[in-house]
């Protein structure tokens, strides 16, 4: 049997060029953020309560809500590249969490999680 090469082609003004594939692992760590972060949407558009009594509610400190729930307001093909394993190499859970203000702009977005 040949030897499966499993990177993508990227297209790019230059042409195409080999993307690696995405770590398994890593992806299911981006999938479950991203899961995760509509669930703590859902608890709060539910509102009417303290930030802290929706974190509690989801078994988390206030602090890490509030982090969780701004990934629940990425933009659209940014979620939906992630959800197809099509985010930049180098985006992980760690990266995606480590900026406690994800921006609201979405061009901002995109810019800062590589995406453009």
């Amino acid at each position: 049997m040949e030897n499966c090469d499993r990177s993508r082609l990227k297209s790019s003004r230059h042409g195409f060029s080999r993307v690696p594939p995405v770590n398994v692992t890593m992806r299911a760590g981006l999938l479950k953020l991203i899961a995760r972060a509509h669930e703590l949407q859902e608890i709060f558009t539910r509102g009417g309560r303290p930030i802290s009594e929706m974190a509690e509610e989801a078994g988390l400190s206030s602090s890490y809500f509030t982090r969780m729930l701004r990934l629940s307001f990425l933009a659209p093909d940014i979620t939906q590249a992630i959800l197809h394993g099509r985010q930049p190499a180098d985006l992980n859970a760690h990266k995606l969490m480590a900026d406690t203000r994800v921006p609201i702009e979405w061009h901002e977005q995109r810019t800062g999680l590589g995406f453009i």
